[in-house]
């Protein structure tokens, strides 16, 4: 009787450890092991932005985990495929986050069901500001309700297509040079003045005339209200004199264009200059 009775108890506490972990299996789960040990979020989330992404997030206390994917479908996501993003570990005041080249890991969505989401991750060697290390190894969310977000939209800024489509050419010592770098800005509140900017790998010109600069022919000197400088590897030298032909100007739509030669302090001459910008 006493065998019976205490083979019943076996029994009985089986099937109470049973239960009590399918109780624990099927509420929604995100945890990683963390440098041995288990780091399991009380606060957890998956949110899919109207651009497709989710975005994977968990915190317990001081300490957060969020990871992106770049779309919820089954499979697996790669760091060094930058399917996987965004990816960052907060302990405290620390910030554990990817370094290129360094960093590896992956998440793998298994499954999606009643708009729930599970799968497993793992990253090694997230790194802080310090350069200390951190692993996250066993990773794994279980059914995730999948909620919706949206992308906050940053105000798009307006370019001026004069700028966008800017060219500035000139021949330097009798040597063609292509610029492909344009920056164009309005500077001084009183008696304000354009500054245009062109550069290629290794050449600078700049040039700056007032910003009601009317079609006309203008000296260019080193200083003053129309001024030229040419660089060469960051040896910068200004115009010792030279022509500014501007043949056309809009100040309604902020597009200039025009010709120029100049010869500066150091004997580099600048000739056949032609400019077509925006600002």
């Amino acid at each position: 009787m006493t065998k019976i009775t205490t083979l019943f108890y076996v029994l009985l506490c089986l099937i109470i450890t049973s239960c009590s972990k399918d109780i624990v299996i099927n509420d929604p789960s995100l945890q990683a092991e963390i440098e041995g040990e288990t780091f399991r979020t009380s606060i957890k989330k998956a949110v899919i932005y109207d651009d497709g992404t989710l975005v994977i997030s968990g915190s317990e206390g001081e300490r957060t985990i969020s990871f992106t994917t770049s779309s919820t479908k089954l499979g697996t996501y790669k760091l060094d495929q930058q399917t996987v993003s965004k990816v960052s570990y907060k302990d405290y005041e620390k910030k554990f986050i990817p370094v290129d080249g360094e960093t590896a890991g992956e998440v793998i969505i298994t499954e999606i069901y009643n708009n729930e989401i599970s799968g497993n991750f793992y990253f090694k060697n997230l790194k802080d500001d310090n350069g200390d290390i951190v692993d996250f190894n066993h990773g794994w969310f279980y059914r995730l309700p999948l909620e919706s977000g949206n992308v906050d939209e940053e105000p798009e800024i307006e370019i001026n297509p004069c700028l966008l489509n800017a060219s500035l050419t000139a021949l330097v010592d009798g040597n063609e040079m292509i610029t492909d770098d344009h920056t164009a800005d309005i500077f001084g509140v009183k008696d304000a003045s354009i500054l245009i900017r062109a550069t290629n790998e290794n050449s600078e010109i700049v040039i700056v005339m007032p910003a009601d600069t009317t079609p006309g022919t203008y000296s260019l000197t080193g200083s003053g209200d129309y001024s030229a400088t040419y660089a060469w590897r960051g040896d910068k030298s200004s115009a010792l004199s030279g022509t500014l032909i501007i043949s056309e100007h809009n100040t309604d739509t902020q597009c200039i264009s025009g010709s120029f030669e100049f010869e500066t302090r150091s004997g580099t001459q600048v000739t056949e200059g032609f400019f077509d910008f925006g600002y």
